[in-house]
């Protein structure tokens, strides 16, 4: 049985480089739109991974062990919640995946691939019920729980991997990175241009 929440991490402010760079011996008003766009596509590949969304949830698994041609045997039930990090390798992000249209001031920002990173589980909040002979073996226990927080790490990036849950981190993505790129742009006086932030395909 499967439970889950997701909820995203919000962009960072205008990057640095912006304000630490562009903006030393010209007016806002005076600097190049595509100079701005350029440090930007810097900035964010300097951050190397930037998270974009959090899925949260607990899952269950269960797992047996016989001996004695079924004499002995002994069950688990593992029930541990986890999270897992959706983000964006920026690194993978070039000046050529972003364009922009002067006649309609209109940026385009291809995104690289969304991924995510290993599941982080809560053992501190986790239930475990152990039933049958074998499970008064302290080593049997420990190969079970070793075992069944092997199955619940499947089962927790399938339940990630859900088209609703995925498509949900995709839209976030999209959002945080137009607002990373508009936000230096209102600085240096281009209000009036639009960003789209979108994954290829």
């Amino acid at each position: 049985m499967l439970f889950g929440a997701g909820y995203f991490t919000g962009y960072k402010t205008a990057p640095r480089e912006i304000l630490d760079t562009n903006v030393k011996s010209a007016g806002f008003l005076s600097r190049e739109t595509t100079r701005v766009l350029s440090a930007t596509v810097e900035s964010l590949r300097s951050e190397n991974q930037l998270v974009v969304y959090r899925f949260s949830g607990e899952v269950r698994v269960s797992i047996e062990k016989t001996a004695l041609a079924g004499l002995l045997n002994g069950q688990q039930d593992l029930y541990v919640p986890a999270t897992v990090v959706y983000y964006l390798d920026m690194k993978d992000l070039n000046e050529e995946d972003v364009t922009y249209d002067e006649r309609s001031k209109l940026v385009l920002v291809k995104l690289p691939a969304l991924k995510l990173d290993d599941v982080a589980f809560q053992p501190e909040r986790s239930r475990q019920i152990n039933n049958g002979l074998m499970t008064l073996s302290a080593e049997v226990v420990s190969e079970l729980e070793r075992k069944n927080y092997s199955q619940a790490r499947n089962a927790f990036i399938k339940m990630a991997q859900q088209p609703s849950i995925m498509e949900n981190a995709r839209q976030q993505a999209e959002m945080n990175v137009k607002s990373y790129f508009e936000v230096p742009l209102r600085v240096v006086g281009n209000p009036d241009v639009k960003v789209r932030a979108y994954f290829p395909g």
